[in-house]
């Protein structure tokens, strides 16, 4: 998504702020102006379905691979894929969700053998080590996902967002 696109966006969300809900008492038309804001705020973040966060996304979970890989060597462990999983200027954000997912996926499967008994009983140090990483490593994925997701229309009507555009002045 170009930064002039942002901008636009950027430019309709605060007309609406500074000069219509100011303006305006009647409580319905300003529900809908907070609803359009929210719709704005929403289009703007998904116009070009997110492939720099899927990216990232799927860098973390290539970070956790390898490190992993690094903790688990000699133990049985699930498929490890090799990492990175993109190389080059991949922008078919299908593709990279799909990838995401699949990581996802193994990311899972490697959580349930690292909190797993039989490793636990084997190699309790790096079984709590890599437990921990992948926990870190979900997180950090969620603030990816959390940072890309529009605040709550009612977040924004109670005075999160809207605070400058519910006080007129």
């Amino acid at each position: 998504m170009s930064t002039s696109y942002e901008r636009q966006i950027d430019g309709i969300i605060e007309a609406l702020q500074a000069h219509v809900l100011p303006n305006n008492a009647d409580d319905f038309i300003r529900g809908q102006v907070f609803s359009v804001i929210f719709a704005l705020n929403g289009l703007k973040l998904a116009a070009d379905w997110k492939a720099g966060p899927l990216l990232q996304q799927v860098r973390v979970q290539d970070d956790a691979f390898a490190a992993v890989r690094r903790l688990a060597d000699g133990m049985a462990h699930p498929e490890i894929p090799a990492a990175p999983r993109i190389e080059g200027d991949i922008v078919d954000a299908a593709h990279i969700e799909s990838l995401r997912d699949d990581g996802d996926r193994l990311l899972g499967q490697l959580l349930l053998w690292a909190t797993g008994e039989g490793v636990r009983a084997d190699n309790p140090l790096a079984a709590s080590e890599i437990e921990r990483l992948l926990r870190g490593s979900i997180c950090d994925q969620l603030k990816v996902e959390l940072a890309t997701t529009p605040k709550s229309m009612l977040q924004q009507i109670a005075g999160g967002d809207g605070d400058k555009a519910a006080t007129p002045g």
